[in-house]
């Protein structure tokens, strides 16, 4: 940048760092000319750039339109059970004792579903190869162990 035709007037409004701005980018063009730029997927098949300013809260589990259609996880109506379930034993709690007890609840009612799932999935496969009585069989041998294990 030529300093000299600066005058008071012109001082404020000057962009001292254009030119070496200019340069940067124009450096940076030259070396960034082979690389390509990434096309990041918001779920498969599906690019982000197609994405945005989509309204996707019809098939949003979480969402209002999902809840009214039908469609929805049903978060709103669990958490508010817990909390009606909290409150009715623990009047005094804190809101911040409730949500601790709601993701207590919560994590060992997940934990449990999915032993029982991969228990029923353990005794189908079981009946299917071996047949529905050693499929019977292997799971009340498994329920005896269980039993004495405690």
């Amino acid at each position: 940048m030529d300093t000299h035709d600066i005058t008071n007037e012109t001082l404020w409004t000057t962009d001292f760092a254009h030119s070496e701005k200019t340069k940067f980018l124009l450096s940076q063009s030259r070396t960034n000319t082979t690389k390509r730029s990434k096309t990041i997927y918001v779920a498969p098949g599906i690019p982000a750039q197609s994405v945005w300013m989509t309204d996707v809260s019809g098939s949003d589990r979480r969402s209002v339109k999902s809840q009214l259609t039908g469609r929805g996880d049903y978060r709103v109506a669990w958490w508010e059970i817990n909390c009606l379930l909290h409150r009715l034993f623990k009047p005094r709690s804190t809101l911040e004792q409730m949500m601790y007890a709601f993701h207590l609840r919560h994590h060992a009612l997940t934990f449990k579903r999915l032993e029982v799932l991969n228990d029923y999935r353990i005794l189908y496969q079981e009946m299917r190869q071996r047949g529905n009585i050693a499929g019977l069989d292997s799971a009340f041998r498994e329920m005896v162990a269980l039993r004495k294990q405690k």
